[in-house]
């Protein structure tokens, strides 16, 4: 008996070899791009949940808050997704009210990242890698093995919670 196996994860991965080597490249390029004073521009993070992954994060304004959320809390923020080659895919500006409240764990793992290490008030360019972003999965407006270019705000964090600690 001989079996023939088509396998959807393998033809995803040559299908789009071309743009997740592209996505790749420009993650790379991004880690390594200097600001005007010649440092790195791009900041790589890390949580202590996962440290083989990292976003690179870009801070354009500082907050003014204290306290950074935490992977379970609720936060109000504003955001523009776009693609690495400048396409646009989510917005809450595209909303009536521009300010959105979200679950950080029910959001993709790299944006919950990010925001766990912003306090209220800052703004920050965040780029996800495909694997802590939507990975193989194809979303609308999103190619599989697609890195994710956010413009973030973190408005405020109305439900804050108290991390676990040992009795």
């Amino acid at each position: 008996m001989a079996l023939a196996s088509c396998n959807k994860e393998e033809t995803t991965w040559e299908k789009y070899k071309d743009w997740r080597n592209a996505n790749n490249a420009f993650i790379e390029e991004k880690s390594v791009e200097l600001n005007s004073e010649g440092k790195l521009a791009y900041e790589k993070i890390s949580p202590k949940w996962d440290k083989g992954s990292v976003v690179l994060m870009k801070r354009l304004k500082k907050g003014t808050g204290t306290k950074n959320p935490l992977y379970t809390s609720y936060v109000d923020v504003t955001y523009k997704g776009t693609l690495y080659d400048g396409t646009p895919f989510d917005s809450t500006y595209s909303y009536v009210d521009s300010i959105t409240t979200l679950k950080l764990s029910s959001t993709v793992q790299g944006f919950a990242m990010a925001l766990t290490n912003m306090v209220k008030g800052d703004s920050c360019e965040v780029i996800i890698p495909a694997y802590i972003g939507y990975g193989e999965l194809e979303k609308t407006g999103v190619p599989p093995y697609s890195a994710l270019i956010f413009g973030i705000k973190l408005v405020d964090i109305p439900a804050f919670e108290k991390p676990y600690e040992k009795d």
